[in-house]
């Protein structure tokens, strides 16, 4: 199995973690069961791409500025955090870009969570 389905399925069993864990917090306050399944499953799509957009936005380098600028704050405060030559922001950004990994998977896994989530609102509003 490739590690993008990999993460694909870790996304997911995260989701299924999140949701699961809303839903009981839900039913222990007797919301009843659509309502709290629609609530478990919207919170987990929420959680999910809000992550995944962030990191969709971290990958095209909004970020690096601000990381460069902490880190070369540190190193200037404590020399001990310094290993090696000092890198440019060039290099910085460079080293950041070929680090990064992909966003798919939790906005994919936080989709389909969202559906997931409309479908449940709309059985609850069919049996309220």
């Amino acid at each position: 199995m490739s590690q993008k389905k990999k993460d694909f399925l870790l996304d997911l069993l995260v989701g299924a973690v999140i949701a699961v864990a809303v839903f009981s917090l839900n039913m222990s306050r007797d919301y009843g069961f659509t309502r709290s399944l629609c609530d478990g499953l919207f919170v987990a799509a929420g959680m999910l791409l809000g992550i995944g957009g962030i990191k969709g936005v971290r990958n095209k380098g909004a970020f690096d500025v601000v990381g460069y600028g902490v880190k070369s704050a540190l190193e200037t405060a404590l020399p001990v955090l310094r290993r090696g030559e000092k890198e440019d922001i060039h290099q910085y950004v460079q080293r950041k870009a070929s680090q990064r990994t992909s966003s798919r998977g939790l906005l994919l896994a936080g989709a389909i969570y969202f559906v997931l989530s409309l479908v449940a609102l709309a059985i609850y509003h069919v049996l309220a």
